[in-house]
């Protein structure tokens, strides 16, 4: 019990120092118990009569969750709003999603950038989870004038990288830790897991509505330990312990196709295995599987880079996803969406025909438990593949909407063989300076055809407009057999012009400039009609894209010396300067930026010390 009392008084200090907290809960063991030891924290100060700042609780839908875990933390937000309402907590619920910039169907489907695969940086993590959180803190921060702790879940003994990125940010159970003006504080650091479900354990109510420690917002977590379990070929570190099994409750719940722990997501493997009521996740896993298997298939890669130089070349290197794989990847995505629906409605019957028991589990069950692609996401997709003009064919992403939920077309996930890893080719470079400097006749890019006038919603970040796919799905099935006669280009033209997306003024700019780049290289392709040999049958066929530009660009040594001619000819062009009638070196010689690590700009105070100030205000 000393070291939860131990946890709750530290919190307390922070509270007592006048800060706001707020909780990243995301359903997990170790976010739950800061969650609980938090709520006691509050609690225990208001019974004595003291002040209490407001707090938070924030939660972020990454649009991709895990759907036993999503389920699980709707209903604990549920009961954790009927504890707060009753008991007239100062707290907060903030549910946050990503930006459309950081939503998988966005960045992977859209752009087709890839995934983040295992030894590579969490970006997703912070895209979709942190950031979003971040954003409503500071907002919070800047609306109230104060500050507010974002009390998180992360301990040391997780492992050896946690434990790094945590000394990293010197994030402990004694520190508070600012770093680019938002505080954090890690209350559980140094508490091992058998502490975490002690706590989960003791507050939980037997049969007679008591517990061990104390009572929290809801009854028990038996189904978290349960879900745990079950994620974990049945094995539980709360029954067995840490020296029977502390990888059991050990096991992690990522995004529902997460990549970064490696080629198995055991956590989902070890679901399916436990119990047939979680086989609807079946297909996710197959998903992941799929994703897994194409990480080094160059043939899936996209060769038109998105980096123009100083000398107006675009950088030519196969760093995402092909059309053709992007589309792939929505059309299983739909399909698993259309299939759960259809498990519901068949489970549905089920029930209303008493086949199946009724438990809790059947009725949620009743109900589709994920949707991935929604009407919204659609138009994004869509967008994006108009842009860069992915497809000959207007409305791709639209048309296998409707193929998929109107026609009944299935697009199953193949079990593909694991392509071996390679080399990454070396990147080239392909001159688009005509384009660049307008001397291309034809080149419309986003500007409307005929001269009309091309409407422009502004907003403070990427976002696409609430309910615009429904409005867009209706007036495809309304065109559905005019389609061929509309070019691709056409749809980006008409989500800006109709509000559907929007943006900042600079981002117009730079979608203008990614579209008629395209626009240039499929004028040329059409104009040139290239072809190449094919290797199997020996005779002459059409270039593809990518080889048109692997053919037509040059190596990255020859763009190195047209960059070291531009740059001396930029030098020979300026004015000549005599740096001894200067009155400063620096106003003639450019000073080296140093770059700041994120460590090096984290600033730290002891609770220990705001705990003497609160010591000395009491004794005055």
């Amino acid at each position: 019990m000393k070291i939860i009392d131990d946890a709750i008084a530290k919190i307390q200090t922070l509270l007592r120092s006048g800060y706001s907290l707020s909780i990243g809960y995301s359903g997990g063991k170790d976010s739950t118990c800061v969650l609980v030891l938090t709520i006691e924290a509050v609690r225990r100060m208001l019974d004595a009569g003291e002040y209490v700042p407001q707090c938070y609780v924030t939660t972020s839908n990454t649009r991709r969750e895990m759907p036993e875990m999503e389920q699980y933390m709707l209903d604990k937000l549920v009961a954790l709003s009927i504890f707060i309402a009753r008991n007239n907590l100062p707290f907060e619920i903030l549910e946050v999603e990503p930006s459309l910039s950081g939503r998988f169907t966005w960045t992977c489907i859209g752009r087709g950038k890839l995934p983040r695969y295992v030894g590579q940086s969490r970006d997703c993590a912070r895209d979709e989870k942190i950031v979003p959180q971040q954003k409503a803190i500071r907002k919070i921060q800047k609306d109230s004038g104060g500050n507010v702790v974002m009390l998180v879940g992360s301990r040391f003994e997780e492992s050896t990288a946690r434990a790094n990125n945590m000394a990293k940010f010197k994030m402990d159970s004694t520190t508070l830790t600012i770093s680019d003006g938002m505080y954090s504080y890690a209350p559980i650091s140094y508490w091992e897991l058998d502490d975490v479900w002690d706590l989960l354990v003791g507050v939980s109510q037997n049969s007679d509505g008591e517990s061990r420690y104390f009572r929290t917002f809801v009854k028990n977590f038996d189904d978290l330990v349960t879900l745990y379990r079950d994620a974990n070929e049945g094995l539980c570190g709360v029954i067995v312990g840490d020296s029977g099994a502390k990888s059991g409750c050990g096991s992690r719940f990522g995004c529902a196709w997460c990549l970064v722990n490696g080629e198995r997501d055991k956590s989902l493997e070890s679901l399916l295995d436990e119990s047939e009521r979680y086989m609807y996740m079946e297909g996710l896993s197959k998903f992941r599987k799929f994703l897994y298997n194409i990480r080094w298939d160059m043939n899936r890669r996209d060769w038109r880079g998105r980096c123009i130089s100083e000398a107006g070349f675009m950088k030519v290197t196969p760093d995402y996803f092909s059309p053709r794989t992007k589309r792939e990847l929505l059309r299983y995505l739909i399909t698993l969406d259309v299939l759960e629906l259809e498990r519901a409605k068949t489970w549905e019957q089920k029930w209303n025909a008493n086949e199946i028991e009724h438990t809790e589990e059947n009725r949620v069950l009743c109900g589709p438990m994920f949707n991935f692609v929604t009407w919204d996401d659609i138009v994004a997709i869509e967008f994006q593949w108009s842009l860069t003009r992915d497809f000959n064919e207007s409305s791709p992403a639209a048309r296998d909407w409707i193929d998929i939920y109107d026609f009944g077309v299935r697009y199953h996930i193949p079990d593909v063989p694991e392509s071996p890893r390679v080399t990454i080719p070396s990147h080239r470079w392909f001159d688009v300076n005509p384009v660049l400097e307008n001397s291309i006749s034809g080149i419309k890019g986003l500007l409307p055809h005929r001269d009309e006038v091309l409407n422009f919603s502004e907003s403070k970040e990427l976002e696409v407009e609430l309910g615009c796919g429904f409005e867009y799905l209706s007036m495809v099935r309304s065109s559905f057999y005019k389609l061929n006669h509309i070019p691709i280009s056409e749809f980006a033209r008409v989500c800006i012009h109709k509000g559907w997306i929007k943006m900042q003024k600079r981002d117009f700019d730079e979608y203008d400039k990614i579209a008629r780049r395209s626009d240039y290289i499929y004028k040329l392709m059409i104009q040139e009609c290239p072809t190449t040999d094919d290797e199997i049958t020996e005779c002459e066929r059409l270039m593809t894209v990518d080889e048109y530009l692997r053919e037509n660009s040059i190596s990255d040594q020859a763009h190195e010396e047209i960059l070291s001619s531009l740059r001396l000819k930029r030098l020979e062009s300026q004015p000549q300067q005599d740096i001894f009638g200067a009155e400063s070196i620096a106003s003639v010689v450019p000073i080296k930026k140093v770059k700041i690590k994120a460590s090096d700009n984290v600033v730290t105070e002891s609770l220990f010390s705001l705990e003497q100030a609160l010591t000395q205000q009491s004794l005055l």
